[in-house]
């Protein structure tokens, strides 16, 4: 055999073996999420969170975002992460409370006392260990924490500025134990119902009234159809950026710092994002010709007195009376600090 045919050979040989291992495919990580594609806070935490991971990693993983809910309603889109099916979505931590029992802790009414203490209680080792928790328990890897906006009451007969003036009232109320007892400690009937009733019920006459984040009130018309709001701020919906574990554990060790530090970007921008458009929410609400009672902290401390006890007995029989006492301490931990003491 010549020189030339032993080269020939050699050459194929290499390019069936090249053939053979293919081209190197780009990873990509499908983002799911309810919030629609626009100017708002969710949307803009998941283009940051995708430019962030398509820079660092020049383009090896591919970041597909699916807002308005194209990957299922939250615990849909959460399931399909436990399954593998998706490997990021961003879900409102109630969504997860049917495969986490212990994450309805995060329902304590009156816990934050402001958005600032809510960040600062969301870096402490609490948050950690429960999210810590939750991967070992369910495979769901939380890989940081946002804000979803403070809770407030809205209702079509009264302003609400006492825990009295909740009395009798109609409020429509998330099909969650939680929320029942809460708005029942006040005295009113508590309808559970799916947010995509609201509107029609309040027509009706069958509630009076309901709770929401600003945002949520402002952006699905719910202020359509009420006279009062009042800023009380009793719970914040709590946001999880979670990943499949499986899928986080096979990235490389670079690529997972990338991701985790995506999804810390992205919850800081929610975050701030969150907390700066507060008051073009309440100013687009009060346009509408709505009767807005801005509740001071002193108000506020009247309502947590009435309502705070009876939730904290049935999320002690849930999840435990270490895990609720936990989470108290580390808030209160935390307010001297921001309170400037």
């Amino acid at each position: 055999m010549n020189m030339f045919v032993k080269w020939a050979m050699a050459a194929t040989t290499a390019a069936v073996v090249l053939g053979a291992a293919g081209p190197v495919m780009a990873t990509t990580i499908k983002f799911g999420m309810n919030a629609p594609q626009g100017d708002n806070p969710e949307w803009n935490a998941l283009v940051a969170f995708k430019d962030h991971v398509e820079y660092k990693t020049e383009g090896d993983i591919t970041v597909r975002l699916f807002p308005s809910a194209q990957l299922g309603a939250e615990r849909a889109c959460a399931e399909q992460v436990q399954q593998g099916a998706v490997e990021v979505c961003l879900v409102d931590t109630g969504a997860l409370a049917g495969f986490y029992n212990d994450i309805q802790v995060l329902s304590i009414p009156y816990l934050f006392k402001s958005s600032a203490h809510a960040w600062a209680v969301f870096d402490s080792p609490f948050f950690k260990d429960l999210a810590e928790n939750m991967r070992q328990d369910t495979g769901i890897r939380v890989m940081s924490w946002g804000e979803n906006g403070f809770r407030d009451f809205t209702n079509n007969v009264r302003p609400i500025r006492t825990p009295e003036d909740l009395r009798g009232l109609k409020m429509r109320v998330m099909e969650s134990p939680v929320f029942i007892r809460f708005v029942e400690s006040f005295g009113a009937a508590a309808t559970p119902m799916p947010g995509s009733e609201i509107i029609m019920a309040a027509k009706q006459g069958v509630i009076d009234g309901q709770e929401n984040p600003a945002q949520v009130n402002y952006d699905y018309n719910l202020m359509d159809v009420q006279k009062y709001m009042s800023t009380d701020e009793h719970i914040l919906g709590v946001h999880a950026y979670i990943i499949n574990d499986d899928f986080f554990n096979g990235l490389s060790d670079d690529e997972k710092a990338v991701v985790l530090e995506a999804a810390t970007l992205a919850a800081r921008i929610e975050n701030t994002q969150k907390l700066a458009g507060a008051k073009r929410y309440i100013d687009l609400i009060r346009d509408k010709g709505v009767d807005i009672h801005m509740t001071t902290m002193a108000e506020k401390a009247a309502f947590a007195e009435v309502s705070q006890e009876p939730v904290l007995e049935y999320l002690r029989e849930q999840v435990g009376e270490d895990l609720v006492q936990g989470l108290l301490d580390t808030a209160a931990s935390q307010e001297p600090a921001l309170y400037g003491r």
